[in-house]
C-alpha cells in the first residue's frame, strides 16, 4: 500500500473506470494500489461532479522556471537543436531578473521531454526530390503485389569488418570507467571494409558479389553481363521481367546505358526516383545481413572471413522474408503519398486529437485501457526501409467525462 498522499489525474481516471466497469471498491484499491477510502471519495466525487485535479504542483516552492519561461525555453531549443545546455542556460539567463543554474535548465529539458539524441540518419531530400518521389508513388499506385512481384531489386553495400560508430552504449558506474568490460578497442578506419552487390526478387534470390574496391562503370559492366542477365533470362522466361537500381554514378555511364539498349527487349529498367533508399526492399536485406553476421560468435577476424560469412548469411536468407518485402512495395508507395514525397519514417506524427502514450508488449497493457473505458487506436510505425510496419504505437483517446 503506497503512502497516503494526493492521487494524481490518471490514478483518479483508473479509479472512475474500473469502478465504471464494475470492479468493487476493494478490488479497485488493489488495482490502482491506493486505499480503499481513496476509492470511495474520488468515486463519489465523480457521480457529483465535483473531482479535482491534484494539488501536487502547489506544494513546495514555485520552480525556478514557470510557464512561460519553459516555453521560451522550447524556443531557445528549436531556434538552435545542436545547443548545449550551457549555451541555452546563457540564452535564458539573458536579461531574466533572475538567473537559473545549467542543472535547473537540465531538469527543466528533461520534464518537457527534450532530451539529447541522436540525429536521425535520412536521406537528405530537396524539394525536387520530393516531387519526383511524389510523382513515381502517383505513378504505380496501381500497382499490385502481383506487378511488383515482376521487379527485381538491386543494390550494393558496405560492411566494415569492425564497428567504429560508437553507438555501442553500456551501464557502468563512475568508477568503472577503465573496467576491461567497458572498453571498446578501435580498429583504423573500422580494420578494413567489405562492398556487395546484391539482387532478388520476390521469385529467388540473385548473387551476392564481392566488389574490389569501389564499384565502377567496367565493374558494373561485369556484374551486368555475368549475374544480372542470366537471373533475368532463367527467372523471367516470358521476357516480362523488369529490373530496378538507383541512380549510382556508374548505373548511369553511357557505356551502361548502351548495353540495357542491347537488351530492352528481354526486360526492362524500372526509372527510379533518387534519394529513396526506403523504396527499396534490398536495403532491409543489408540490415539482416549485419545482424547475421553481428550474432556470429566467433566474430570475422579478417576481411576474407567477413566475406564467407556474408555470403553464407545470403545463402540462408528465409524465403518468406524477401518475399515479404516484395510485397510491401504498395505500403512503402501509399506511406510517400501520404507523406508527400518526404521519407515516410521521419514524416508521420501523431493526431492532433489524441496523445501518444507507449508501445504495448503485453497484452495487460491493452486490458487496462479497456478496463478504464478508453480506447487504444493502433498506428503503424514505419520503418526506414520498409513499408511493413517494424512495431505498432497505441494512441489513447482523452475522454474528457472521466
Amino acid at each position: 500500500m503506497q503512502k497516503r498522499s494526493d492521487l494524481s489525474d490518471f490514478q483518479k481516471r483508473m479509479i472512475i473506470g474500473f469502478r465504471a466497469k464494475g470492479g468493487s471498491i476493494s478490488e479497485t484499491a488493489e488495482f490502482v494500489n491506493c486505499s480503499r477510502a481513496a476509492v470511495v471519495k474520488v468515486y463519489r466525487a465523480w457521480q457529483n461532479g465535483t473531482v479535482q485535479n491534484q494539488r501536487r504542483g502547489k506544494c513546495g516552492a514555485p520552480r525556478a522556471i514557470d510557464d512561460r519561461g519553459e516555453r521560451r525555453l522550447r524556443r531557445c531549443v528549436r531556434a538552435d537543436r545542436r545547443a548545449t545546455v550551457e549555451q541555452l542556460t546563457t540564452k535564458m539567463n539573458q536579461g531574466a531578473t533572475k538567473s537559473v543554474s545549467q542543472s535547473t535548465i537540465q531538469r527543466t529539458l528533461l520534464r518537457l521531454g527534450l532530451r539529447s539524441r541522436r540525429l536521425v540518419r535520412a536521406p537528405m531530400l530537396t524539394a525536387v526530390h520530393r516531387r519526383r518521389r511524389l510523382e513515381f508513388a502517383r505513378q504505380y499506385s496501381s500497382w499490385t503485389s502481383t506487378e511488383w512481384r515482376q521487379v527485381a531489386f538491386s543494390d550494393e553495400s558496405r560492411f566494415m569488418l569492425h564497428r567504429t560508430d560508437g553507438r555501442w552504449r553500456i551501464r557502468r558506474e563512475t568508477s568503472e570507467r577503465n573496467h576491461p568490460a567497458t572498453i571498446a578497442g578501435t580498429v583504423q578506419a573500422g580494420g578494413g571494409s567489405i562492398m556487395v552487390w546484391g539482387m532478388f526478387s520476390w521469385h529467388s534470390l540473385g548473387s551476392l558479389i564481392i566488389v574490389e574496391g569501389t564499384m565502377d562503370q567496367y565493374k558494373y559492366a561485369s556484374v551486368l553481363a555475368d549475374h544480372v542477365h542470366p537471373y533475368m533470362r532463367i527467372v523471367f522466361p516470358q521476357d516480362d521481367g523488369i529490373f530496378q537500381q538507383d541512380n549510382a554514378r556508374c548505373h548511369r555511364a553511357a557505356s551502361v546505358r548502351a548495353w540495357f539498349e542491347e537488351h530492352q527487349d528481354e526486360f526492362t529498367v524500372l526509372p527510379w526516383p533518387a534519394n529513396s533508399p526506403d523504396l527499396n526492399p534490398i536495403e532491409h536485406l543489408w540490415d539482416h545481413l549485419d545482424r547475421v553476421v553481428r550474432a556470429m560468435d566467433p566474430q570475422p577476424r579478417n576481411l576474407a572471413q567477413l566475406a564467407t560469412a556474408l555470403e553464407s548469411a545470403w545463402l540462408n536468407i528465409p524465403e518468406n522474408t524477401f518475399r515479404d518485402l516484395c510485397d510491401s512495395l504498395p505500403a512503402r508507395l501509399a506511406a510517400v503519398r501520404s507523406a508527400k514525397g518526404k521519407d515516410p519514417a521521419n514524416s508521420m506524427s501523431p493526431p492532433a486529437h489524441v496523445t501518444m502514450v507507449s508501445s504495448p508488449s503485453t497484452l495487460e497493457t491493452v486490458l487496462l485501457g479497456l478496463s478504464l473505458g478508453i480506447s487504444l487506436l493502433p498506428g503503424p510505425q514505419w520503418s526506414t526501409t520498409s513499408g511493413q510496419p517494424e512495431h505498432v504505437i497505441y494512441y489513447l483517446h482523452d475522454y474528457r467525462g472521466i
